[in-house]
């Protein structure tokens, strides 16, 4: 059995990603800092692409999007004021965004009951103070996802609201009475009736159902959300790292509490924390502490949902690595520089003028480049490799341009003019027919890759 399966890596980078795929994780939850630079998204998205993997990210719409190419949401609070139809449109739209990228699930819709109390973890996130409000609501958004082709998780089980402390920071006790709690359930029983195909746990306890928290709760999820509400679907954790849990709780007994409670997937939002996991799985398996029974059942309900990941943007990266020319078979490590026009021609239809700070930022990233102007060079030692940006060059500036290699171990990379590649076929070069960051951010890594022996 591959128990890894049973584990929703969080992913911040492509290293991240290698991580959760070497071991075969079940699940990869994007973090937004993966799309602060969409050349890695795209990448990302390649590597995905036809794999039988969920693809989830927290886009909620309002107080958390978190990716960048769906269109904004007014946020649930406003949208909870409205009709339902509103709540419907938004998520088939946002849905349809998330698939075309390469998404095949989302954790939304939140189903927490705002109070006057509520912390601002809550804010803006739910639909409102009136339990049928938020459980109309909600069926529309997991109605709207389902005609997008997008699985919805209904969060965060059994209700937030009353939290008056975030959990991502600490511990909290929720002292409601059995009766109160019915009302935070409502909008729960009503996504399970709506098929929601994914439940999240919140890591609060609920001092009248359990001493401990919900996330690892016999009584909340294995009595309550699997027997009396009939959840047959995917109950997954919040993320282990959260401090509500972590801070009380060793991995091990977190493994061993929420499997035994009938839960199927933990979010590890470190990639670096999803081996110790995997192992603590193993581990209270061979031990005898969770029955063979509950992995299994839970990997089952995993497989059942399962699907290929599909990718549009998978394409651009593919039209990429079929046309960029990489002429370098090898880089010495030196200290990387990226030399940059001092003046470069902008037409009125050409906005790749605002590509330069993020180009700046990749060689940062990718290749630990300092960046410079070309006029600059003069002042640089020899002990340096030059990343030396072309756009454009007279016969001229075709000549300094070569010079650089005489002193310096140079790349040149041609961008707009690909003739001037014919001036430079005796030396390291690449050409790339394009400034923008998406093609430039691949050639980064592709070199940075050359740089540690790599191809």
């Amino acid at each position: 059995m591959n128990f890894a399966k049973l584990l929703f890596c969080g992913v911040s980078d492509l290293n991240d990603l290698h991580i959760a795929l070497d071991l075969g994780a079940g699940g990869i939850l994007i973090y937004p800092k993966m799309f602060e630079d969409v050349s890695q998204f795209v990448e990302l998205m390649n590597l995905l692409k036809g794999r039988r993997v969920f693809v989830s990210c927290d886009h909620e719409g309002g107080q958390l999007e978190t990716v960048p190419f769906v269109p904004p949401s007014p946020g649930n609070l406003l949208l909870g004021r409205t009709d339902p139809r509103f709540v419907r449109s938004y998520c088939e739209m946002a849905g349809n965004f998330l698939r075309r990228l390469g998404f095949n699930s989302v954790f939304a819709p939140v189903l927490d009951v705002k109070r006057t109390y509520s912390n601002a973890v809550v804010g803006y996130r739910s639909f409102g103070e009136d339990p049928k409000i938020v459980a109309e609501m909600g069926k529309a958004s997991i109605e709207g996802y389902k005609s997008a082709k997008i699985l919805s998780c209904a969060k965060h089980f059994p209700g937030h609201g009353r939290s008056r402390k975030d959990s991502h920071e600490e511990f909290e006790v929720i002292d409601a009475s059995i009766e109160e709690l019915q009302e935070d359930l409502l909008p729960f029983r009503e996504a399970i009736d709506a098929r929601v195909d994914f439940v999240m746990l919140a890591h609060l306890v609920y001092s009248s159902l359990d001493t401990k928290p919900a996330s690892i709760s016999i009584k909340i999820v294995q009595e309550i959300l699997r027997e009396q509400l009939s959840f047959e679907g995917i109950v997954v954790s919040d993320a282990v790292e959260m401090k509500a849990l972590s801070k009380r709780f060793k991995p091990s007994q977190i493994v061993q509490e929420f499997f035994n409670a009938s839960g199927d997937m933990l979010i590890v939002s470190k990639a670096k924390n999803v081996k110790g996991y995997l192992e603590a799985i193993e581990e209270n398996l061979q031990a005898g502490r969770i029955p063979k029974r509950m992995i299994e059942r839970a990997i089952d309900r995993v497989n059942s949902k399962l699907v290929e990941v599909e990718s549009d943007v998978a394409n651009l990266f593919e039209a990429i690595e079929k046309a960029v020319e990489i002429k370098v078979s090898s880089l010495r490590p030196l200290a990387a520089l990226l030399v940059l026009p001092d003046e470069i021609s902008y037409s009125a239809a050409d906005v790749s003028a605002s590509y330069v700070a993020t180009i700046k930022k990749q060689a940062r990233k990718y290749l630990k480049a300092r960046c410079i102007s070309f006029s600059q060079v003069r002042s640089v030692d020899a002990k340096h490799l030059l990343i030396d940006l072309i756009v454009d060059a007279s016969e001229n500036e075709i000549s300094l341009h070569r010079e650089l290699s005489r002193k310096f171990s140079t790349i040149y990379i041609i961008t707009r003019n690909p003739h001037l590649a014919e001036y430079f076929s005796d030396k390291p070069h690449v050409v790339t027919y394009s400034l923008s960051p998406l093609v430039i951010g691949y050639v980064f890594r592709k070199l940075a890759q050359l740089s540690q022996g790599g191809v």
